[in-house]
């Protein structure tokens, strides 16, 4: 096992990564693919930054991974943002990927052995990835593109992108946060989403194979391919397909829009 403990600055080759696990308050993030493993580590406040490589596992965290969790907890809220570092790893694509971060922004890219996010207000960046996603946020935006995998997304107010991607499968929760999916859909793909009051938007090629069931209490519908609102009382839904069906969008909202719009080019 190799560790350090970091106070300034710090940069190395390691052997070739299998996990990389992140978790820090405050600062920047970015993990990302190459031929040599590498770290690249900068505290710029509060506690040393430690940092452990064993079995081709490669943990960073600040502050102290090795404190009591009832002492870790008063230190991230005394301390709050002063808790501040810059963390750069570079992996092999196969490795897989999981970061917690409070305010620290993230981005990941290129790898295929799965991927976890987690942050509070951090904005989220991923590109070209594939194996199954799985990432939460309360305010921070997440912005997806290029994904070739499931992914699975929650956030409290902050909006959801998933863009230029063949993904199999979107599970999409958000609360006031706006979801918009511009990608091209698999043919027996499902795309689910669910907001209180952030609005939905799909935008897809001018002639897809789409089913589509919607529902909403006091959301308005805009749509290029004719579809309309079956209204009962207190409860709006649509339930249709275009073209031939195969892929299928399920959302469900209380008073945000939907929209379903044209304009992606043909594959």
């Amino acid at each position: 096992m190799e560790r350090w403990v970091i106070n300034d600055e710090f940069s190395t080759d390691l052997d070739e990564i299998q996990r990389v696990v992140v978790r820090v308050v405050a600062g920047e993030v970015t993990v990302t693919t190459g031929d040599t493993s590498h770290i690249d580590i900068r505290r710029d406040s509060g506690d040393e930054v430690h940092v452990e490589f064993q079995n081709g596992t490669l943990f960073v965290s600040q502050p102290d991974p090795d404190a009591a969790p009832l002492e870790r907890f008063f230190r991230m809220i005394s301390s709050g943002r002063r808790h501040r570092c810059t963390v750069a790893i570079v992996a092999p694509p196969s490795a897989r990927v999981q970061v917690s971060t409070v305010s620290a922004p993230a981005v990941i890219s290129g790898f295929e052995g799965g991927t976890d996010v987690n942050t509070v207000s951090g904005e989220i960046t991923l590109s070209r990835l594939s194996g199954e996603l799985d990432v939460k946020t309360v305010s921070g935006d997440i912005a997806a593109k290029g994904i070739a995998a499931g992914i699975k997304l929650k956030s409290v107010s902050g909006d959801i992108a998933v863009v230029d991607g063949s993904c199999r499968w979107v599970d999409a929760k958000a609360v006031s946060g706006d979801v918009l999916l511009d990608l091209d859909l698999d043919p027996q793909g499902t795309y689910d989403v669910t907001t209180v009051s952030g609005t939905v938007s799909l935008r897809t090629t001018a002639e897809p194979d789409l089913a589509v069931d919607a529902t909403s209490v006091s959301g308005h519908l805009v749509s290029d391919f004719g579809l309309g609102w079956d209204s009962r009382p207190g409860r709006k839904n649509v339930s249709e397909t275009i073209g031939s069906g195969g892929a299928r969008l399920w959302v469900k909202t209380v008073s945000g829009d939907l929209r379903v719009l044209s304009g992606r080019a043909a594959a």
